[in-house]
């Protein structure tokens, strides 16, 4: 059974260009710099639904299954990362990010992080 991290962006109005063009730059980057492409997931970005227009972005990435726990931390720590910056580069929307059944909590200055209780 494998752990996911999903994520959801909702506003009124579509990415602009310039939103969608940073948003990739950031995925490529990432996805570039993982290391563990053999045990997880790249990041993943669902095709935009016209039948939810306000879901403006959203998907969700595997996390590595291990018998080191600490490589799967890493993962999640590593996605919250590009999570943090897409949405630093996507103004005014609406964000959920979960853990499954964990709510990632944003923090302004140092983005997205794992509650702590």
């Amino acid at each position: 059974m494998g752990v996911s991290v999903y994520y959801t962006c909702v506003r009124d109005r579509s990415l602009t260009n310039s939103e969608e063009q940073e948003v990739t730059a950031v995925i490529d980057n990432y996805n570039a710099g993982f290391e563990m492409k053999d045990m997880g997931e790249e990041f993943c970005v669902y095709d935009y639904d016209p039948d939810e227009p306000t879901v403006i972005f959203a998907g969700s990435t595997k996390l590595p299954l291990s018998d080191n726990f600490e490589d799967t931390l890493h993962a999640l720590f590593y996605w919250l990362g590009c999570l943090t910056d897409i949405r630093r580069c996507i103004s005014d929307g609406d964000w959920h990010v979960h853990l499954d059944d964990t709510d990632a909590v944003w923090d302004e200055e140092t983005g997205w992080h794992m509650p702590e209780d």
